[in-house]
C-alpha cells in the first residue's frame, strides 16, 4: 500500500483522540436523538464478567487449549481458547441469526457532496465501498475459520441505501436513515458494520430495529448505555477522551512555556489555551466538560469556538475563530477536529501569521503532509500510535492469510478493528445469540495482550468502547512514514511510553515538558 486512507488512518490511530478533547470521525456530527429510536431503554440486566476459561482441547483452527492461551495465536485481542465444541446451537436464536447463519448487513450510504469532499484531499488517500466489501470478505473468511461460531458462519450482506451520509451528519436525513435501518433489518441483519455509512443516525436507527451496530464514533458513554444491548465501538467515547485529555493538558502542558510553538515570542510564556470543536450536541457535551474540569483544577481556556461543517461557510467561521485566538493570545490550540477541517483552520492562521502550539487529530501520516499545514504542523502534538510498517500490522498480516497473493488495498487498516470485535465477542456470546447474550460475551472478553498495533484494550461491564491507553506523538516533516515511505510522519513522544485512562495518566511526569520535537525540557 502506497497510501493511507481517511478512515484507515482513523481506526489505526483511534487512541489519538486521548490528547484532544474528543474524537470525530469523518464528519460524524449528529443532532439530537431520533424520535424511532428514543424510547429505548437501557438493558439493566445484573451482570458479572466472567473470568475467562481455557479448557482442555483443540480450537477449530487446530490451537491447543491451556491457560492463559487466545483462540488464535495472530491476534493480540483474540478471546480466550475455546475447544471445538458440539451440540445444538438453538437454531434461530435471534433475529438474523440461523442454525448455520449470522448476518452482518453493510450499507452504502452516498452523497451528492462527496466528490467536493474528495476534492480536497490527495488522490489515493480515500479508500472506496468496492475495497471495503472486498477487504470485509477476506477477514470474515479468515474468522469464520478460526473462530469459534457453534456451528455457523457470518454471511456478509451489502445494500445502497437511500441516505445520504452527510445529511444525516447533518441532522437532515433521519427518514432516509431509518429506511436504511429497515433494510438492514428486512436483510435479517443480526449486525451491522458500515464504516463510513455508520452515521449517529443510521445506527440508532438500527437499535431501534434491535440491529446491533459495531463502530460508533465519538459519542459518549451515557449513549452507549442507553441504547444498550445495540451498540459497541472499537473506538474511544468521548467522556474517556476528556479524561485523558484533562490528564494530559494538567500534567504535561498547562503552567509551563509553550516551548512548541512557531512563534519565539510565545515559547518563553506559559500556556494559554484555546478550543476549536464542531456543533453536535454530543460533542459539545464532551467539550463542556472539558472546560470545566480545567477550569476546576484552575486552567483556563479564554477562547472556545465551536463550527459547524459546511464548506461554504466554515472558511469565514473559522478565520473568525483565530482571529479570536491570535487576539487573547493563545499559545496553544486544541483542535477536536475532523480531517478536513484542520486545513481551513491553518489556512486562515497562515493569512493572519499566527503560528501557536496544536494539540490535534492524528488522522496518519498523508495527512500530515498537506501543503496548507506544511507551516502549522510542524508545531503539532497529538496522540496515538507511531507509524508502523505494514508487516507489523496485526491488519495486514490477517489480510495476508486470507489472500496471500492478493493486492492489499488501502481499506484494511479501518475495517478491520469492527470486525475483529464482533467476532470476539460472537465467540464469547455462546451459542444462544441474541443481543443480550452478545453483550455479556462482549463484556466478558480478556484484556488484549499488550504491544498490540492497535494499542491496548480492556473490557468489563458497560465498556462499551474497549480502547484503554495513549501515546503522545510529535509531526516531524522530514521523518520517513513507516507506512508509506514518503517524507512526513508522526513520531513517538516520551520513548513511545504508554499511559492509561484508568489511572489518570499517572505515568505522565507531573509538570514536565513532553520529550517531543527530539528535547526535553521542565518546568519550574
Amino acid at each position: 500500500m502506497k497510501s493511507d486512507t481517511l478512515l484507515q488512518v482513523v481506526n489505526r490511530y483511534r487512541s489519538l483522540v486521548l490528547a484532544i478533547i474528543v474524537v470525530i470521525v469523518v464528519l460524524m456530527y449528529v443532532p439530537s436523538l431520533s424520535k424511532k429510536t428514543s424510547s429505548i431503554t437501557p438493558n439493566n440486566t445484573p451482570f458479572t464478567p466472567a473470568t475467562p476459561t481455557y479448557g482442555a482441547g483443540v480450537t477449530v483452527s487446530g490451537v491447543h487449549c491451556g491457560p492463559g492461551i487466545r483462540q488464535v495465536p495472530w491476534s493480540h485481542y483474540a478471546p480466550g481458547c475455546k475447544p471445538v465444541w458440539h451440540g445444538y446451537n438453538g437454531g434461530a436464536t435471534s433475529h438474523g441469526v440461523t442454525a448455520k447463519t449470522i448476518t452482518l448487513t453493510y450499507r452504502i450510504a452516498s452523497t451528492a457532496e462527496e466528490k467536493s469532499l474528495e476534492s480536497m484531499i490527495a488522490p489515493g488517500v480515500v479508500g472506496t465501498n468496492k475495497g471495503v466489501i472486498r477487504t470485509m470478505q477476506a477477514y470474515i473468511k479468515v474468522f469464520n475459520k478460526d473462530f469459534e461460531l457453534y456451528g455457523r458462519h457470518v454471511v456478509l450482506k451489502v445494500f445502497r441505501g437511500k441516505g445520504d451520509f452527510l445529511q444525516e451528519d447533518l441532522g437532515q436525513g433521519q427518514a432516509q436513515a431509518q429506511a436504511d435501518a429497515q433494510t438492514a433489518y428486512s436483510l435479517g441483519a443480526f449486525a451491522d458494520s458500515s464504516v463510513l455509512g455508520a452515521t449517529q443516525e443510521y445506527i440508532q436507527a438500527l437499535a431501534g430495529d434491535h440491529v446491533i451496530a459495531i463502530g460508533a464514533q465519538a459519542l459518549s458513554q451515557s449513549w452507549f448505555e442507553q441504547f444498550a444491548p445495540y451498540e459497541y465501538s472499537p473506538f474511544i467515547d468521548c467522556n474517556k477522551g476528556v479524561q485523558a485529555a484533562v490528564d494530559l493538558i494538567s500534567r504535561s502542558l498547562a503552567g509551563m512555556p509553550a516551548i512548541f510553538a512557531g512563534e519565539p515570542a510565545m515559547r518563553s510564556k506559559n500556556r494559554v489555551f484555546g478550543i476549536f470543536y464542531p456543533q453536535s450536541p454530543q460533542i459539545q457535551l464532551c467539550a463542556q466538560q472539558a472546560v470545566s474540569e480545567l477550569h476546576n483544577l484552575g486552567i483556563n481556556v479564554p477562547v472556545v469556538v465551536s463550527y459547524s461543517f459546511d464548506i461554504t461557510s466554515a472558511p469565514a467561521m473559522l478565520a473568525n475563530g483565530i482571529a479570536k485566538m491570535k487576539q487573547a493570545g493563545v499559545t496553544t490550540v486544541l483542535c477536536a477536529c475532523d480531517p478536513f477541517t484542520p486545513m481551513l483552520i491553518a489556512q486562515a492562521a497562515n493569512s493572519q501569521q499566527y503560528y501557536p502550539e496544536w494539540v490535534t487529530m492524528d488522522y496518519g501520516d498523508a495527512f500530515g503532509r498537506f501543503p496548507a499545514l506544511k507551516k502549522q504542523w510542524a508545531h503539532a502534538i497529538s496522540a496515538g500510535l507511531q507509524s508502523l510498517p505494514e508487516k507489523d500490522q496485526e491488519a495486514y498480516q490477517v489480510f495476508k492469510m486470507a489472500d496471500p497473493k492478493g493486492r492489499i488495498t488501502p481499506e484494511y487498516g479501518f475495517v478491520y478493528p469492527p470486525l475483529l470485535l464482533f467476532f470476539d465477542a460472537l465467540q464469547a456470546a455462546g451459542p444462544d445469540l441474541t443481543p443480550q447474550t452478545f453483550e455479556q460475551g462482549y463484556f466478558s472478553l480478556p484484556n488484549s495482550i499488550p504491544n498490540g498495533s492497535l494499542g491496548g484494550w480492556s473490557f468489563g461491564k458497560n465498556s462499551f468502547d474497549p480502547p484503554s491507553d495513549f501515546r503522545a506523538i510529535w509531526w516531524n516533516p522530514n521523518a520517513i512514514s513507516a507506512q508509506d515511505g514518503k517524507k512526513g510522519a508522526w513520531i513517538n513522544c516520551n520513548n513511545g511510553t504508554p499511559y492509561y485512562i484508568a489511572n489518570k495518566g499517572a505515568g505522565l511526569p507531573k509538570h514536565q515538558q513532553l520529550n517531543c520535537f527530539n528535547r526535553l525540557s521542565t518546568g519550574g
